[in-house]
């Protein structure tokens, strides 16, 4: 795996399993639960944004998400994920943008996708505001590695 699977477990076992929202049945936006190196890449790439775009700011709709929450979206058909989707673990998150003070979805995602993808993450071609810091062939390799706790 390219990224450090050791800091994204450390991430899940002392932080995400032990929240309150571990068991949400709610979107969750709270950043403590996003990996901390995943979370520092996001800032920058917002900031970066923000310079280019000085009167929008990118914000964050969605970090962690229970396997609960997780099945609803996908009996809901908005996600192609069950269970264990990268939410779940803290190194995933779903943007939109603040502007003119208004939540919107009016950003300049294409501009934020290059800055994701340039700074290495992972952009899905079938859901626009989703960000995350491995790459889709490795997801298998994390649940299982996640899995042996």
């Amino acid at each position: 795996m390219e990224k450090d699977i050791n800091t994204i477990r450390d991430n899940y076992q002392n932080v995400i399993l032990k929240s309150d929202l571990f068991e949400s049945e709610k979107p969750v936006k709270d950043v403590s639960l996003l990996c901390p190196d995943f979370y520092e890449i996001l800032k920058k790439c917002f900031a970066d944004y923000q310079s280019k775009y000085p009167e929008q700011e990118v914000c964050i709709s969605e970090t962690y998400r229970s396997n609960q929450l997780q099945y609803d979206y996908y009996e809901a058909g908005k996600s192609k994920i069950k269970k264990n989707g990268m939410h779940h673990y803290g190194i995933a998150a779903d943007v939109a943008f603040m502007i003119n003070g208004k939540f919107s979805y009016n950003g300049d995602y294409n501009y934020l996708r290059k800055l994701f993808k340039d700074s290495g993450l992972t952009v899905l071609n079938w859901e626009l505001g989703h960000v995350q810091y491995i790459k889709v062939e490795e997801q298998n390799e994390l649940r299982s590695e996640i899995g042996k706790l």
